[in-house]
């Protein structure tokens, strides 16, 4: 099998909806451009709302109370969970990553590359980073294969926005012109790859977005004066939403691919996928084994051949950077409902959302339907205390944590 390079395209905070749905108001003609020539997942749901759980998830194809990451803040990766990345490599792939936000190697997330960079978060695409990054892109031309895993810091707060995109043409908020800004520096980043690449895009979780500037700004203005005691309505971390577990996941070949590899073109998969699927999918698409005893598996049967999977996803949000359990909330999305409940504080009451009737999740039947509120539960618990129960959580040295703060504190977290 002549084996693809594969481009792991992870854009932080990118929503489902802003890159396959009608109310998009973002110019992304590059992304459109991976989403007709490839394979759309437009159900896909993320392990967690926050960076480093998240990519630990899909680095792991396992869930947060066995890999141990439960925040982005002094808990590293458990050294008995593999890595997916590790099968890759065992399978003849170089492996690198080129991380940014609060991907430190002190989390551990750096197993089975051969190389991890962390760059600060500031060199975006469009900076010198960029066209240094470009031109590596280029020299790997003699180490093929190679998996490589790319996270974009762009649409992250503050977004980065060019002069050019700073318009509303480009979009109804800063979200959306940041995302139509990267959209053009991916068009020059793809340009540069050669054409046995297989590109995926993902977003480790999505975001809250404010949909107009003056609704933003009358946000700011209220939040400004009462401070903390008002409901954040933009960003992430707070919860399960369906605009933060949301994301998208899009496999498309660059060029006609070969014989012995390709994959359909302009297809939805209206399915429910998890992020945990993502690499196990890679890996089996590419010949390589998967590993056993992982939460993940493949979805390559539906992308292929619309085979029913019958996925259901465990989800979970921790609310703060240094993680409390009492703020703890987990849930189990179907294709048609989603349980949330806080299994720490009892203070915090349930929540049930029949999501085909209430997709923006306005009106809770915990109450009405507390069969279904019952058997989700006990699905949460099941797999919470399953075969891959719980493990200890493996605390970072406090030199490490002094470290951390104080770059997440230039990041803006603390």
């Amino acid at each position: 099998m002549n084996r693809p390079n594969i481009l792991f395209l992870l854009i932080d905070c990118l929503r489902a909806d802003a890159v396959v749905g009608e109310d998009r108001g973002a110019r992304t003609p590059t992304l459109d451009r991976l989403v007709r020539s490839g394979v759309a997942c437009t159900q896909a749901i993320a392990s967690a709302s926050s960076t480093t759980p998240c990519v630990a998830s899909l680095l792991t194809g396992s869930y947060s109370f066995v890999h141990g990451i439960r925040s982005i803040f002094g808990l590293k990766l458990n050294p008995a969970v593999p890595s997916l990345v590790d099968a890759f490599r065992a399978y003849g792939y170089k492996t690198w990553a080129e991380v940014s936000g609060p991907l430190f190697p002190e989390t551990d997330l750096d197993r089975g590359f051969d190389v991890y960079h962390c760059r600060e978060g500031s060199a975006y695409l469009s900076t010198n980073w960029g066209a240094d990054f470009r031109r590596r892109l280029q020299s790997l031309a003699v180490q093929q294969p190679w998996f490589g895993f790319l996270h974009l810091w762009e649409l992250h707060h503050r977004r980065h926005i060019l002069p050019a995109f700073r318009g509303l043409t480009y979009g109804r908020n800063r979200y959306e012109r940041a995302l139509s800004c990267l959209d053009a520096e991916l068009d020059r980043l793809l340009a540069v790859l050669p054409e046995n690449t297989l590109v995926v895009v993902h977003g480790d979780h999505g975001e809250h977005v404010v949909k107009t500037d003056l609704q933003y700004r009358w946000y700011r203005l209220v939040r400004d004066l009462s401070g903390r005691k008002t409901i954040k309505r933009e960003g992430h971390e707070m919860d399960v939403s369906e605009d933060l577990v949301r994301v998208p996941l899009v496999f498309s070949m660059l060029g006609t691919g070969t014989d012995s590899f390709r994959l359909p073109v302009g297809k939805l998969v209206p399915q429910l996928v998890r992020q945990i699927d993502a690499l196990p999918t890679l890996l089996d698409l590419v010949g390589a084994p998967v590993p056993l005893g992982i939460h993940g598996t493949s979805i390559k049967p539906t992308l292929l051949d619309d085979a029913p999977l019958g996925l259901e996803a465990y989800i979970e949000a921790f609310l703060r950077v240094r993680s409390d359990p009492r703020d703890q909330r987990v849930g189990w999305r179907t294709p048609e409902w989603k349980y949330i409940y806080a299994p720490n504080n009892p203070h915090i009451p349930a929540e049930l959302y029949d999501l085909p009737n209430d997709p923006s999740e306005q009106y809770n039947l915990v109450h009405q339907r507390q069969d279904v509120a019952e058997l989700l539960r006990h699905r949460i618990e099941d797999i919470r205390h399953g075969s891959r129960a719980a493990t200890p959580e493996f605390v970072m040295s406090e030199t490490e944590k002094a470290d951390l703060e104080k770059r997440l504190t230039d990041l803006g977290y603390m």
